[in-house]
């Protein structure tokens, strides 16, 4: 099967509080290393996901060489951009305006530092969660496609990956849906059953899962080439070079596959399980409705988002300071990690709940009953992560979705597979894309 089409995508996301120390190790183990393998191969290409607020980030920290190295890339032709949400909230939970507005601010600082160089063709929907709204604002920006997760397809027939596909209620963009378990392992990351150990390894996989196929996608955080495991970078290295696969952008697939047709897609994220879609809950990872902490945080959220708008409509001054420290809080990372299944890192929901209140309180035509509401929202935050934390609770939450899931405790809380019960934020290929 030598005609098998392999597309690759890597996520650079770091969220704007990502550790400076930290960030430097993802820096020199990942990012640069992995850049570095295709400025040495000016034939291989790549599709990745750097959100404006990574860019900034990166700039920020004083790691600017990171994109001056992209920025050759791409002035090579080898660098296939995305388009994405500045922040990385999920897609679906977010009106259209501010769907929009978050969009365009994304593309205008990948603009500056990118200029021509940076024509994405692509949206990249962080956490791959996907509704209808995702294929109509890809369609909104004038792109082509949109990447998914396969739990997307779920409830249609069995899916032969020798077409591509269009949602029947969103026009002609297409729909690259990642191949779970192919990510899961090319990554080594939690729900990986099976790590494999070259690159053979890993063709001959792939080959067996798509034996029908004429392509298949996978879609992995770049940190866990070289930062949570060494040695993936010279899988990465010799996979490029293994002609039993043919490797694409996603760009280059739509064009390599002539054949389309129509599906009906559902709602869905990397997250999601199988018995998510059967409870209707298809974003269970932020928003569970036994989860006080994240259903706290909702409240916030829509509070700030009324009195916001209000605040716009009367041309408050403060309206453009409460409006970026919102669209901050809404990254999707900040619930996630707030779930405890099996990800908690309390510094998270903890910074929306700062950013959320102060956003209110800082509007001079909000009034003082939705600052005080505002403030009492963000203590009950607080209140709830320090009483899940002294309780023990959180663990047990931990423990028991991991045991649901089959997963040993030891590949989470020993640090294995990307993720440790400190920061656990890289747990799954996807939970953080």
């Amino acid at each position: 099967m030598s005609n098998l089409a392999w597309g690759n995508l890597f996520n650079f996301y770091q969220p704007p509080n990502c550790d400076r120390a930290e960030l430097e190790q993802i820096v020199n183990r990942s990012y640069l290393p992995i850049l570095r393998i295709f400025a040495q191969n000016s034939e291989y290409k790549l599709t990745l996901n750097l959100p404006g607020a990574t860019v900034e980030l990166l700039i920020r920290t004083g790691f600017g060489q990171m994109i001056k190295k992209l920025n050759e890339l791409a002035e090579r032709g080898q660098v296939d951009f995305t388009m994405s949400p500045k922040y990385q909230p999920v897609m679906p939970f977010l009106s259209e305006d501010d769907l929009d507005r978050q969009i365009e601010a994304g593309n205008k600082i990948c603009k500056r530092y990118f200029g021509i160089n940076y024509n994405p063709r692509g949206m990249y929907s962080p956490f791959l969660a996907y509704s209808q709204a995702v294929s109509k604002a890809t369609a909104r920006f004038g792109l082509k496609w949109v990447v998914t997760d396969e739990i997307s397809f779920a409830n249609g027939p069995q899916i032969n990956f020798s077409s591509l596909f269009m949602d029947k209620a969103a026009g002609g963009v297409i729909l690259f849906p990642r191949h779970r378990e192919l990510s899961d392992q090319l990554e080594g990351n939690l729900w990986a059953r099976k790590i494999p150990k070259s690159a053979s390894e890993f063709t001959q996989m792939a080959q067996q899962k798509c034996h029908s196929d004429k392509y298949f996608v996978t879609i992995v955080n770049a940190e866990s080439f070289g930062y949570y495991h060494p040695g993936r970078i010279g899988l990465l290295k010799a996979l490029l070079a293994d002609n039993k696969l043919k490797p694409m952008t996603i760009s280059e697939l739509r064009t390599f596959i002539k054949r389309k047709e129509f599906i009906k897609a559902g709602e869905g994220a990397a997250e999601t399980r199988p018995g998510d879609l059967k409870r209707k809950r298809p974003f269970q990872s932020w928003q569970n409705e036994n989860n006080v902490v994240q259903q706290t945080l909702w409240q916030l959220f829509n509070l700030a988002t009324a009195e916001i708008k209000n605040a716009g409509s009367k041309g408050d001054p403060q309206y453009t300071r409460a409006r970026e420290m919102f669209d901050s809080a809404s990254a999707g990372v900040n619930w996630l990690m707030a779930s405890g299944a099996p990800h908690w890192n309390s510094a998270y929901p903890l910074q929306a709940a700062d950013d959320l209140a102060i956003a209110v309180f800082v509007l001079m035509s909000s009034p003082l009953k939705a600052k005080e509401t505002a403030i009492a929202l963000r203590s009950k935050v607080y209140d709830i992560i320090e009483q899940y934390e002294k309780s023990g609770e959180i663990k047990k939450w931990q423990k028991n979705f991991l045991r649901g899931n089959n997963i040993p405790f030891e590949r989470f809380f020993g640090g294995q597979a990307g993720g440790d019960s400190g920061r656990g934020e890289k747990v799954n290929g996807q939970q953080r894309t």
